[in-house]
């Protein structure tokens, strides 16, 4: 018996492992999700959805958006770079052994016109050597290498910035717009109860013989677009939901209502006061800059091939075909000058100097374009405030609209007709004045981002004053 069970307990050992291995992974996956959408505390209601607000969604972006770690990770790879460039600066030390086994026939060379005879008899043959290089002098070349990969570094710390201004708006706009895509749902949710009221006095009129079938057959055609409108509406905010989670690096199937934000700060309408913030705090700025200061290291560099290398290479060695072993050691110092290598450095110094220009001229380009967004979202901040204002008069204004006609409807002086009318009028009213909200909103957001103020810059903290 103890023989037969012996095959069989590494793979039951095998399959507990598995099975462990697989409770924690799933133990993890679920507390990762939870932990990027947090349950209400003030509700004990399984049924109830999360309820997401900005800070929280900007919070779990900066923590799980995949973009982030790779710009993370090229900070990473553009700091080892530098102690790359530095190495150089160091002596090279190389050790090797070799043992052979081989025959000592020679042959026939020039100046020597006698032979020796072949044997086939071989010889144990055994060598160590140790290898000491350092380069003297590379007239700039190291230094310019070491200050391209600093600055380099430099243009990947202000990418990875970027990256983070970046994912912080892909939020905020991902956000508004689920937010309203539900107030356009509760929204319908309104129409959908006037008109069903306007069905029901239709017909209750029309069974008092006051009114026609006509009537109530239009009553039933409002509510049944209004439920379609719905419908779409609900499906959009579906859609515009996979969008945040995307933009928050989460794929979650966990059922949330995103809140609205108590107050949006206002900003600075001043052009040029915000001009003036934007070309100071753009990190894409500081981006091309530092990789304009880079490619000048590699003009530099290329230059610097026209002149020679003076390096010094010492090497210690011990060998023979038997022990002990026989050492030897030299010493030496060679200068390389370059002669001719078909123009090659020639062009390189011309492709590198191209290169800087490009960058310099993609970063006035930047520059320009940093102008003209800022300024463009200071118009479209002050236009949609004066929307926002005029939308709240035209509801207020459609309301009161409704209310006269559906009293005149009631009391047989008015028509379905110009109740129909007036419910659309505030229904448009409505989803106008969320719309317009929303983009609002979303201007604001974008003047932040193109100013680099939509997140702190050294801690990389989102702002105290955000909801």
């Amino acid at each position: 018996m103890h023989y037969c069970l012996r095959p069989i307990l590494p793979f039951f050992i095998l399959t507990l492992l598995f099975l462990s291995y697989s409770k924690n992974i799933s133990f993890f996956m679920g507390s990762s999700i939870a932990a990027s959408l947090p349950l209400l505390e003030n509700d004990p209601s399984p049924s109830r959805p999360f309820e997401l607000t900005l800070r929280s969604a900007l919070e779990i972006a900066l923590r799980s958006y995949p973009g982030i770690g790779a710009a993370q990770q090229g900070i990473l790879a553009s700091k080892a770079g530098i102690g790359v460039a530095q190495s150089q600066y160091y002596p090279t030390l190389m050790g090797s052994t070799t043992y052979t086994r081989e025959t000592g026939n020679f042959g026939p060379q020039p100046g020597f016109p006698f032979t020796i005879p072949e044997s086939p008899v071989s010889f144990d043959f055994y060598q160590a050597q140790l290898t000491l290089s350092e380069t003297l002098f590379s007239f700039g070349r190291r230094r310019s290498q070491v200050s391209q990969n600093r600055h380099l570094y430099e243009a990947a710390k202000s990418q990875h910035r970027r990256t983070l201004q970046d994912t912080v708006l892909n939020v905020e706009k991902a956000f508004f717009l689920v937010l309203k895509d539900q107030n356009l749902v509760s929204v319908d949710d309104l129409t959908i109860e006037d008109y069903r009221l306007q069905e029901e006095v239709a017909r209750i009129r029309y069974k008092d013989g006051v009114s026609t079938s006509y009537d109530v057959l239009n009553a039933r055609v409002n509510l049944s677009n209004a439920r379609l409108a719905r419908v779409t509406d609900k499906n959009q905010e579906r859609i515009d939901r996979l969008t945040l989670d995307r933009s928050m690096g989460v794929v979650s199937h966990a059922s949330y209502r995103v809140r609205s934000p108590s107050h949006i700060s206002s900003p600075e309408l001043n052009p040029e006061r915000a001009v003036s913030l934007a070309l100071s705090k753009r990190p894409d700025l500081k981006t091309l800059t530092e990789q304009a200061l880079a490619q000048k290291q590699v003009v530099k560099f290329n230059q610097a091939q026209f002149f020679p290398t003076i390096q010094t290479v010492g090497a210690y060695s011990l060998d023979s075909e038997f022990f002990p072993l026989v050492y030897n050691w030299s010493v030496g110092t060679t200068l390389t000058i370059p002669i001719f290598n078909g123009f090659q450095f020639v062009h390189q110094t011309q492709q590198a100097r191209a290169q800087m220009h490009q960058i310099l001229f993609q970063r006035e380009d930047l520059r320009q374009q940093t102008i003209v967004e800022v300024r463009s979202d200071i118009l479209n901040i002050k236009t949609y405030r004066e929307k926002v204002k005029a939308d709240k008069e035209i509801v207020d204004q459609a309301q009161k609209n409704l209310y006269l006609a559906e009293n005149q409807f009631r009391v047989g002086t008015g028509t379905s007709v110009a109740v129909t009318q007036a419910e659309r009028d505030l229904a448009s009213a409505r989803a106008n004045l969320v719309r317009d909200r929303a983009d609002l909103s979303i201007a604001v957001a974008q003047l932040r981002h193109d100013q680099g103020l939509n997140l702190d810059p050294v801690s990389h903290q989102l702002p105290q004053e955000l909801p």
